[in-house]
């Protein structure tokens, strides 16, 4: 039987809470986000916000936020590839590029110049679709 510290018995429901803070990084993730606003935001105290994630999802509320942005940067860089790498990794909350780089690439198991490029060609490829919706223009001539 796991026993709950009693500091954290008044925090009775932490999938709730984890529901809510993920509600709220929708609406603010790019935002300068501190834990301790987030709590206050969601009305619970911080300790009870930590137990809340680390019982429901197995991290900090901090590394849940950087998840969510790092997806965000994700969705971002897909749909819009050539809006530049720093102006993207800003709108989505996260700053200091090089690192970026490095834990999107670690997260995501993806070079990021060969995930740009991917990114770029398949827009490229949505645009011509749209461009020319006739099937004949996706066959070659021999």
């Amino acid at each position: 039987m796991h026993l709950v510290p009693d500091a954290f018995k008044s925090c009775d429901h932490p999938m709730q809470i984890v529901a809510r803070a993920l509600q709220y990084f929708a609406a603010h993730f790019s935002d300068p986000l501190p834990i301790t606003e987030l709590a206050q935001a969601l009305n619970t105290s911080q300790d009870c916000l930590d137990f809340s994630f680390d019982q429901i999802r197995g991290m900090t509320p901090a590394q849940a936020l950087q998840a969510h942005r790092l997806n965000k940067l994700f969705a971002v860089l897909t749909d819009q590839p050539r809006q530049g790498l720093e102006r993207a990794i800003q709108t989505c909350g996260l700053d200091q590029t090089a690192g970026v780089v490095s834990l999107f690439e670690q997260t995501f198991g993806i070079d990021m110049s060969l995930f740009l490029l991917t990114s770029r060609r398949a827009a490229d490829d949505r645009l011509f679709r749209q461009r020319h919706p006739d099937p004949q223009a996706l066959v070659l001539p021999s």
